[in-house]
């Protein structure tokens, strides 16, 4: 997605984000929004059809949806011609939601399937770490060799053999 797209992104989901008068709230409106996009999905190409007036794109929503915040939020997406970046502020809400409940998303990715103790663990640990409450994903990817990775937004932690066996070919290599 361009830089652009998603600083629009950004601003269409504050604003839909801030009539939340708290994360109850902005949790419902973030469902409602969820579950509007996929009542479109059918719809999505004609809603993103810039040679079809809004008048048929506002008849096809009134259609598809009920009258609520999501959907009068959806048309104001379609009538600024903005209905493209709907998956990017789905993003966005719920990141919005995630910082305002004090969560953080974590994604694991292990070489061998972990056991529930260990799982168990991992988020007393990594909750002690990052000094926040967890929703870990767990994965398994057997190309990791052994051990495991964990990312947080922007954050890597490489902990598997692949990751040490790549460090290593870098150091010989100077590549």
């Amino acid at each position: 997605m361009k830089a652009n797209s998603l600083v629009l992104a950004q601003r269409y989901a504050k604003a839909y984000d801030g009539i939340a008068k708290n994360a109850d709230e902005a949790a419902k409106n973030l469902s409602a929004y969820k579950d509007a996009l996929a009542a479109l999905t059918a719809a999505d190409n004609a809603l993103a059809n810039p040679t079809l007036p809004f008048s048929v794109k506002e008849e096809l929503l009134v259609k598809i949806l009920d009258k609520s915040l999501a959907t009068s939020f959806i048309k104001l997406l379609v009538s600024a011609k903005r209905f493209d970046l709907a998956p990017e502020i789905l993003r966005q809400l719920q990141q919005l939601l995630d910082k305002r409940l004090g969560i953080k998303r974590v994604h694991i990715a292990s070489a061998t399937p972990l056991e529930e103790p260990v799982k168990q663990k991992l988020n007393e640990a990594l909750s002690k770490y990052f000094n926040s409450r967890l929703e870990i994903d767990f994965t398994q990817e057997a190309a990791l060799l052994a051990g495991i990775t964990l990312r947080e937004r922007d954050t890597l932690i490489d902990g598997s053999a692949l990751g040490r066996i790549e460090e290593l070919a870098k150091n010989l290599t100077g590549v």
